[in-house]
């Protein structure tokens, strides 16, 4: 195999003095094919539904391929819903599901991650944020599918991003949880995954053209280990077999 790459894209958008997130994506890919990635990463930071960054940003960085952790996607199940409030019960349905108590409460403080660039961390016991930096939270990077042909491609694919994602959470030490809502205004399906349930799409948890959205991680450890756990969210390197 060719050597292996990590390439990563983050653009931004000053706004009233502050910067504003706009678009991010990442790919672990061969040698060969940086060009075309970091081409394609490109286009799609410079057309987004959130606007016209100001700072586009493209990291490439070799790794290890020795260091990179192969695992199966997250089965996937969609619920489809007719409103945010019949999305948010199923999302409270899902927790419980997957042995965590306090769902409403802990469903409802997705609100207080929008805005955030990362995720926050909560303990599911006590609801105490574990996260060290509350502003920015944590971000899951060194991530991608494999077995799948991606192409030149210039459009998020949402389902396949996530699903990524939420399986390598899901794989992470003590973390039972995920509930996401995208930021994206014109995409309202969210989501919550765990290893009991798998990956549950919920197809609408706001309502089109809300640039609200955010991520939660549920914890359930001691905190002595929380760091060990965000090192396998922010390092670990992982492919995740798509079928």
């Amino acid at each position: 195999m060719d050597d292996m790459y990590s390439v990563k894209m983050r653009a931004n958008k000053s706004c009233d003095g502050k910067s504003m997130h706009i678009s991010g994506a990442e790919r672990i890919i061969e040698k060969g094919d940086i060009d075309t990635c970091c081409g394609m990463l490109l286009r799609r930071a410079l057309h987004h539904s959130k606007g016209e960054p100001d700072f586009i940003n493209i990291k490439v960085e070799k790794i290890n391929e020795n260091e990179i952790k192969y695992t199966d996607a997250l089965p996937v199940t969609t619920y489809e819903v007719a409103s945010p409030e019949e999305g948010f019960l199923k999302l409270e349905e899902l927790m419980a599901e997957a042995g965590i108590g306090g769902a409403s409460k802990i469903a409802g403080m997705i609100k207080n991650t929008y805005g955030m660039r990362g995720a926050m961390i909560l303990d599911i016991r006590t609801l105490e944020r574990l996260e060290p930096d509350r502003d920015r939270g944590v971000r899951v990077t060194y991530m991608d599918s494999c077995g799948v042909e991606t192409g030149n491609e210039t459009k998020k694919n949402h389902f396949r991003e996530a699903l990524v994602l939420a399986t390598k959470v899901a794989a992470c030490p003590n973390i039972v949880g995920e509930l996401c809502i995208s930021d994206d205004p014109d995409y309202v399906t969210g989501y919550f995954a765990s290893r009991k349930t798998g990956y549950c799409r919920i197809t609408k948890l706001k309502e089109m053209g809300d640039p609200c959205g955010g991520r939660l991680f549920l914890y359930d450890g001691v905190k002595s280990e929380v760091d060990e756990c965000i090192e396998f969210l922010e390092k670990q390197k992982v492919l995740v077999r798509m079928g």
